[in-house]
């Protein structure tokens, strides 16, 4: 008759800190091994829920009086009590006993002492010495250690290579794990009697149910897993706090650890010699996290994302979950941490998983490493799409970073890097517009920062923006006044021998198929998009179009645009209600998209000042059509209304353009007309804005005379 299912919640098992996280791992894992293969378990409400055949007080006896520890044993380190300075209390009293559930343990000792003699060591042994060692114990040790040797190091063509949870090969600074795991041993299993030692039952009941217990271990360092447990400044109410150890939380912490040993061999190949091959753990990414620091990049070892599951699962499928540990993006594996949000945002990540809560092993207090809780990350029920898009900025991406992390590097790089990684991480988890903005106006920077920085940026052969296509408008559109005119003015496509708006704010090599920095003259003066404020941009732009028109003898302005303004949007712009910094960040990210379809805005009716609309009249990418059936008229440009316009001379641009527009049989009702300075620079970087035809033609009915007054007027 089979036994009944008995489910057992674990509340000294959460999600936070690692410690926990992996000590649930650790319950998990030994009763299914040592105790119930059919067990399951799944986390609910932030803790770790157990089903087995085991009640509380079943499991709590097999715990005391039947559990059997995994041999951890690390010769290859200091500290480790195969030397003679090593503490011996913990080794020595596991080798001694004979009980059957450490009799493993000691004949893995054993073995690992005729080693170290076999190699003559006499002290632990350092660079290819302890290379050699590592190999030798990976042929030689019991195969009931492999799980632990594959946790604790990995062997590559290029040397060892050490997983971050379990520090350097099982130590962490000078705190050898698997020497204190025996003394922990020792601390709760009588190694002469085998039953529990006084106070193990306390400590276990607090480790595995969170019930309190007195009498926990002062000075026994648990190391990175419990930062709160750590000691140090800060830790008690006096200045300086000792550790305190929970010996159960320790031994069960390690044994949960052995659930990383996933294989790594294929992946090593997938991600190159030098990537880490470690379940759900890719380099330290400094964004995402309110103490983000870029110094992080380099005090750091890397980051754990842990996965979080709610259905019932047994052992032998949450081990398979971590043998895989695969998290990718497109085609390649997640690389950093924000390379993983992609993935969990795109479902690119193992099915079943619910969260994933971020660790990153951290440099705090010093040279001390800890294992500091990041985020908590949920997979989405629905596959973001729109992430895709990332994937057209990734290739220019990698040198941007590359060089951004150099020391020499100006600091406005790494800036820019930060905001895009931060942006990246942030759209990852809101799949919206207004963080989709952050993107684009972050990548846009990062193109200013490179032309601001010409040196720099033709030194390392850096490029502009690829072209990205229309998916990034759909994600970006947030229907506001600052997107709407900063996409008409990315439209603006001028000429073949002047280019789009973008050849006035970056130096851009003409005639090659894909964006590139003209190198031989980052100084051009078409060039005119400064460090000055939106509307002084934007007449400067005017000013150099109109100029080159002239120079060039062109026939008509090159302010032709795909995406006309709406004329209420122009009115907004120029009384001032905008936001004129969301516009011009948008604006520099917009350019990258190529916008070559003509788009018709919506027909809004709108108030604009009259000088705008006579002035604008006079600043046409195409011959003047004053109703859809009259003939087109050619108004020769006058570079001279421009000028007063942008200096802020109202009175006489109107006047000028009021001449032009009568000598060419088109007489308006108005004449000179005065303005405030401001207002009038505004106005003039508003004539800037594409308008559609309709648009046009809405300004000429306001400031034209009718037409049968027309030829009287003339």
């Amino acid at each position: 008759m089979a036994e009944a299912v008995q489910e057992v919640v674990l509340a000294g098992c959460s999600p936070v800190p690692l410690a926990h996280y992996l000590k649930a791992l650790g319950v998990f894992r030994v009763i299914s091994e040592q105790a119930d293969p059919e067990a399951r378990g799944w986390w609910q409400d932030e803790l770790f829920h157990l089903t087995s055949s085991l009640d509380v007080d079943r499991l709590l006896d097999f715990f005391l009086h039947e559990y059997s520890p995994t041999p951890l044993v690390a010769p290859w380190n200091g500290g480790s009590g195969f030397y003679p300075k090593d503490k011996q209390e913990g080794i020595a009293a596991v080798q001694a006993s004979t009980l059957p559930r450490l009799l493993s343990y000691a004949d893995t000792i054993q073995r690992c002492r005729e080693l170290v003699a076999e190699l003559q060591m006499q002290a632990a042994p350092k660079g290819d010495e302890k290379a050699e060692m590592l190999t030798v114990c990976r042929n030689a040790l019991p195969d009931e250690i492999v799980t632990w040797l594959d946790a604790a190091f990995r062997l590559a063509q290029e040397g060892p290579k050490y997983p971050p949870l379990l520090g350097t090969g099982g130590i962490d600074g000078r705190l050898d794990f698997t020497n204190n795991f025996m003394q922990r041993i020792v601390d709760v299993i009588d190694p002469e009697t085998g039953g529990p030692t006084p106070q193990s039952s306390d400590w276990l009941q607090c480790a595995l149910f969170g019930i309190r217990a007195n009498g926990l271990l002062v000075d026994k360092p648990i190391g990175q897993f419990f930062p709160g447990g750590a000691g140090g400044p800060n830790a008690s109410a006096d200045f300086d706090g000792d550790p305190i150890t929970n010996p159960w939380d320790f031994i069960l912490m390690l044994e949960g650890a052995l659930a990383f040993s996933g294989s790594v061999t294929r992946r090593i190949a997938d991600t190159g010699p030098r990537a880490l091959s470690y379940p759900f753990t890719v380099r330290t990414a400094d964004a995402g996290y309110g103490t983000a620091a870029s110094a992080d990049i380099h005090a750091s070892r890397a980051e754990t994302w842990v996965p979080l599951w709610d259905r019932p699962a047994s052992y032998q499928e949450v081990q398979a979950l971590f043998s895989e540990g695969r998290a990718t993006v497109g085609r390649r594996t997640a690389r950093d941490g924000v390379d993983f949000a992609r993935a969990v945002g795109t479902l690119g990540v193992d099915r079943g998983i619910t969260a994933f809560e971020r660790f990153g092993y951290l440099q705090r207090n010093g040279q001390a490493y800890i294992a500091a809780p990041l985020d908590r990350w949920l997979v989405p029920k629905r596959a973001s799409q729109s992430l895709d898009l990332l994937m057209q900025v990734d290739r220019w991406l990698t040198p941007f970073e590359r060089v951004s992390r150099r020391d020499t590097t100006p600091a406005s790089f790494g800036r820019a890097l930060r905001a895009i990684k931060t942006a990246i991480m942030n759209v990852c988890r809101h799949d919206t517009p207004a963080y989709w903005q952050e993107v684009i106006a972050a990548l846009g920077a990062a193109e200013a920062a490179l032309v601001r920085s010409p040196k720099t940026t033709v030194d390392n052969r850096l490029s502009p923006l690829p072209s990205l296509d229309l998916g990034w408008l759909s994600a970006c559109d947030d229907d506001s006044v600052e997107f709407r005119l900063a996409l008409s003015l990315a439209s603006i496509r001028g000429t073949e021998d002047l280019g789009a708006l973008r050849a006035n704010m970056i130096p851009l090599k003409s005639g090659t198929r894909w964006p590139q920095f003209n190198t031989d003259n980052m100084d051009h003066p078409f060039v005119v998009w400064g460090h000055a404020d939106l509307c002084a941009n934007m007449t400067a732009v005017i000013l150099r179009r109109c100029m080159e028109a002239q120079r060039l003898n062109l026939e008509a302005l090159p302010l032709h645009g795909t995406r006309p303004a709406r004329l209420d949007d122009v009115s907004a712009f120029i009384y001032g209600e905008v936001n004129e910094r969301k516009l011009d960040a948008l604006l520099w990210g917009l350019n990258a998209v190529w916008l070559d379809s003509e788009r018709e805005p919506a027909d809004v009716r709108a108030v604009l000042p009259a000088s705008f609309s006579l002035l604008k009249l006079m600043h046409l990418p195409d011959p003047l059509r004053p109703t859809p059936q009259a003939d087109p008229v050619a108004v020769p440009h006058e570079p001279e209304i421009t000028r007063l316009a942008c200096a802020g001379r109202m009175a006489g641009a109107t006047r000028l353009a009021a001449q032009r527009l009568t000598g060419s049989g088109l007489p308006p009702a108005i004449g000179t007309i005065q303005e405030d300075p401001a207002l009038s620079r505004r106005i003039a970087a508003a004539l800037l804005f594409p308008l559609s035809d309709q648009a046009i033609q809405r300004l000429t009915k306001q400031v034209l005379l009718p037409a049968k007054e027309q030829s009287l007027a003339t």
